[in-house]
């Protein structure tokens, strides 16, 4: 029992995920940046070495497809 609950509380001091927020955040300037021709890749790859972004780039192309591409539609 003592592992199952240590790894019960270890799981509640995780941090919730905050990707989609710090997306969001920066959805105009990411808009912006793709607006003018740099690629999602280039974009994430700046943003993630600054910090601004901790998702993995998957996880960013998705946020991109669903907030940025569908909306054009």
């Amino acid at each position: 029992m003592e592992l199952l609950e240590e790894l019960s509380n270890a799981k509640l001091k995780k941090p919730p995920a905050n990707g989609k927020v710090a997306f969001l955040r920066n959805i105009d300037q990411i808009k912006a940046a793709l607006d003018q021709g740099y690629t999602a890749v280039d974009v994430w790859r700046v943003m993630h070495d600054r910090g601004e972004v901790k998702v993995k780039y998957n996880q960013f192309a998705l946020y991109v497809r669903r907030f940025i591409r569908e909306t054009k539609q």
